[in-house]
């Protein structure tokens, strides 16, 4: 296993910027995907964990193991491995940028299923579940959202663009197909991250203070209970599933289960007829369309939706 230092030196600072053009693997600023797949690759490990880096690559980076503190606790963010690309990092130095993450590729983190649950109930933008093992522990992907390409002028930034580009497609694209493949035992399983689903996870997962809800339809009030536990109808509409955005006038006529918010006065229409297609209202008139794609391509999010509502209905 190769391991290198947690933190830069000055010496590994001032090397790293005085690279010039021709101290770049050539075949780094060439090579794409397909060639870098055959390529060897550089393991790390954390527990048992393995990250596999191309070898092509592993010396433009610096890949962080994140290790136990010196009272032998874990990250707190469950946070396992994260990689960056080194010139950004330095080039950022030199002029003084160093707070917005010069070429951060990506993190990997593990977590319990409290803490996802209480990480779906917010905005996350950025952060992709894609796996979990056998103890109920959950694999997220974070990456960034913005350019984290950094140089000194526009002509490095121009000279070095394709290596850029091959890392990030690299870490988009393989990393966490490769991560599954390299770690026995890990199922994939991933969750949407639209409003929707952050609004459904509320009304699962919240604890203090807890969210106020209601599950009605078309010819019957709304209902809640504390005896009917949100979680296993939440979990079959936001595991495996895409909600997408689509053009407002493709909403269907007909019938619909509402998951109603009072307090944020926002709510949520899933209808029964033609694909799966769910509305977010809100109280000011503005609505959103969805499409639900389920993994499965059976789940019915209306049908969810009815059989939490006949739940409500049975304990009243």
């Amino acid at each position: 296993m190769k391991t290198k230092k947690t933190i830069f030196t000055a010496a590994l600072a001032a090397s790293l910027a005085a690279l010039a053009p021709a101290a770049f693997p050539a075949d780094a600023q060439i090579l794409g995907a397909p060639v870098c797949e055959a390529a060897k690759n550089v393991t790390y490990e954390k527990d048992g964990i393995k990250l596999l880096v191309p070898e092509i690559y592993d010396d433009l980076l610096y890949t962080k193991i994140f290790k136990k503190d010196k009272e032998g606790k874990e990250d707190e963010e469950g946070r396992l491995f994260s990689v960056t690309e080194a010139k950004s990092v330095v080039d950022a130095w030199l002029q003084n940028e160093r707070e917005s993450g010069p070429g951060w590729l990506f993190t990997i983190a593990r977590v319990d299923a409290d803490r996802l649950h209480q990480m779906l109930c917010g905005e996350m933008s950025g952060a992709d579940v894609f796996a979990k093992d056998s103890k109920n522990r959950y694999f997220i992907f974070y990456h960034p959202t913005d350019v984290r390409f950094v140089r000194k002028d526009e002509d490095k930034m121009r000279r070095d663009q394709q290596l850029w580009t091959d890392l990030n497609e690299w870490a988009s694209l393989d990393v966490q197909h490769e991560f599954f493949e390299n770690n026995k035992g890990l199922v994939k399983e991933r969750y949407d991250n639209s409003n929707v689903s952050m609004y459904l996870a509320r009304a699962a997962y919240s604890v203090e203070p807890k969210v106020k809800y209601t599950v009605s339809t078309n010819q019957y009030g709304p209902l809640y209970s504390d005896e009917v536990k949100a979680a296993p109808y939440v979990e079959s509409l936001i595991r495996n599933a895409t909600y997408e955005m689509v053009d407002i006038n493709q909403t269907p006529d007909g019938q619909y289960v509402v998951l109603n918010f009072p307090d944020e006065k926002i709510r949520f229409d899933f209808f029964n007829l033609g694909d799966n297609y769910v509305r977010e209202v809100h109280d000011d008139g503005y609505e959103i369309l969805y499409k639900i794609k389920f993994d499965d391509g059976v789940t019915k999010a209306s049908s969810v939706m009815q059989k939490w509502y006949n739940a409500l209905a049975a304990v009243r």
